[in-house]
């Protein structure tokens, strides 16, 4: 009696599971082959890729950093440009994958009036350096050892990225790895 009880609960169990595993994957689909109209006919879109600025702009908070070469580096003296500016850390895989797309954007828009600030919280300087020397990417890189940055801006996941506008204001904020389309959307609401 105990052995076919056992056997019973044990089908049901896997019964559920399957039943969750096929209803997540169909939601799942559904959600990747979302369709958007563009110029240049229809293009599938990835539901990740969409952004959604705050409604309200709220004034970034100042801080006051060092970079890999020591030089301190201040959010005020960027106001009259745009500044993308992203939480980070060597251990994180979701930070490690999308720091090629910043580079990317960073070599795209050096000359431009966008700063794109990575901030690496709670490592040494030898780790960071050590990473970025590593990888070869060129963006700057300013030092949040200890974490007081992180704890100002309520980073509770990374990477984090935060929009701030010419006037030093967030328009946004997106938590989790980006594309280099959706930073390039991003940094596009901070034009409007």
């Amino acid at each position: 009696m105990k052995k076919s009880l056992i056997v019973l609960i044990a089908a049901i169990f896997i019964g559920i599971s399957i039943f969750t595993v096929s209803t997540y994957n169909k939601s799942t689909s559904k959600a990747n082959s979302v369709i958007k109209n563009t110029n240049k006919g229809i293009t599938p879109v990835n539901k990740s890729e969409e952004v959604k600025p705050n409604s309200i702009k709220t004034k970034a908070i100042d801080f006051k950093l060092k970079d890999l070469d020591g030089k301190e580096v201040s959010l005020s003296e960027l106001k009259g440009k745009n500044v993308f500016l992203n939480f980070w850390a060597t251990w994180c895989p979701p930070c490690r994958s999308e720091m090629p797309e910043i580079e990317t954007l960073f070599q795209e828009t050096k000359d431009s009036d966008l700063v794109i600030l990575t901030l690496s919280i709670g490592e040494t300087s030898a780790k960071v350096k050590s990473f970025i020397h590593t990888n070869k990417y060129s963006f700057k890189v300013l030092l949040d050892s200890n974490k007081s940055i992180q704890s100002k801006y309520g980073v509770t996941s990374i990477p984090t990225s935060y929009f701030i506008d010419v006037d030093g204001n967030i328009v946004s904020k997106h938590i989790g790895g980006m594309s280099l389309n959706q930073m390039k959307a991003y940094i596009k609401k901070l034009d409007k």
